[in-house]
């Protein structure tokens, strides 16, 4: 396979890696990788934590015959843009524009096109689809519901392992009131963003994209399932903490195209396995224990199965 460096436009300039496979042919099927929440680069990575996540997914779909695309957020690595200012649409509105830039590539067949999406990805790739339509949609590790309960599920999950922490760490959680001053914080924070109109405001010395926030809590990626009559599958570990692992059963009765999901057993959130509990307080320090693992290679032959029953090569 060969790797390009590209470019293309949408309201910034974004910079992105192409993977075109080695083998000589007139059109492949297209896949665009649409990356989670964060700062993270094109191929998964943030400092400390090289997991290369999308670029591990990418080859391994060149390898089944696709030209794929990732690129860097707006306003991180290589995108121009503002980061801190990019809100829930913005970033719907530069994937668009990567599926366009994806269709028009010499090696793509523009009607065969799928959008892999994975966490925050996978909640907008429908909304993508909706404004430049493709032709199947895969969805790692999402939440299919309102953006504000995942939150919700998320900060309850943090007080209640401050409250059950063990030891001399528990004692001076309790002593020191950890899980009120952390309810109150993320209390009076959600509060001044929802009251601000500014695209980036500033908490206890801590610049907040408080627009990106503003369109989270109005967002619902299960609505934007409504109706979406092409294939999708959807894959969720049961490991994973930052995302309900049964929520990948939402799809039933949503999606009008051919709907399947599948829970991964022992895959966590950056699609390894860890058959060790998972916290969401000691998550970073428990991904950095993943460097140099594999894809799960259930996910992986979930991925080819699918591939081979619903994309035409």
């Amino acid at each position: 396979m060969v790797e390009k460096f590209v470019s293309f436009n949408s309201e910034y300039l974004l910079k992105g890696t192409l993977t075109v496979p080695e083998e000589s042919k007139e059109k492949f099927p297209g896949l665009l990788i649409i990356s989670g929440s964060g700062q993270g680069d094109r191929d998964g990575n943030v400092k400390g934590i090289e997991i290369n996540v999308y670029k591990e997914l990418a080859e391994f779909f060149t390898s089944l015959g696709f030209v794929t695309l990732r690129y860097d957020k707006r306003g991180t690595h290589e995108s121009e843009g503002d980061y801190h200012e990019t809100g829930v649409w913005d970033l719907i509105d530069d994937a668009t524009a990567a599926v366009r830039f994806l269709k028009e590539q010499p090696q793509v067949d523009p009607n065969n096109i799928v959008i892999l999406g994975h966490s925050e990805g996978a909640i907008i790739a429908p909304a993508v689809h909706k404004k430049e339509e493709v032709n199947a949609l895969i969805l790692l590790a999402g939440f299919f519901g309102p953006s504000k309960e995942m939150l919700s599920v998320q900060n309850t999950m943090a007080q209640k392992e401050v409250e059950e922490a063990k030891g001399f760490k528990g004692f001076l959680f309790r002593i020191l009131k950890v899980s009120d001053k952390l309810k109150k914080n993320q209390e009076e924070m959600l509060s001044k963003v929802m009251s601000s109109d500014e695209p980036v405001i500033k908490y206890k010395g801590t610049k907040l994209n408080a627009k990106w926030m503003r369109e989270s809590q109005e967002f619902n990626g299960l609505e934007q399932l409504n109706g979406v009559n092409i294939p999708v599958l959807a894959v969720t570990g049961d490991k994973d903490v930052q995302v309900p692992p049964t929520d990948v059963k939402n799809i039933e009765g949503v999606v009008k195209g051919d709907a399947e999901w599948h829970i991964v057993p022992n895959m966590n959130h950056l699609l390894r396995k860890y058959e060790q509990n998972h916290t969401i307080l000691g998550l970073m320090k428990e991904y950095k224990t993943l460097v140099g693992q594999p894809t799960d290679p259930d996910l992986i032959r979930i991925l080819k199965n699918w591939v081979t029953k619903h994309i035409q090569k």
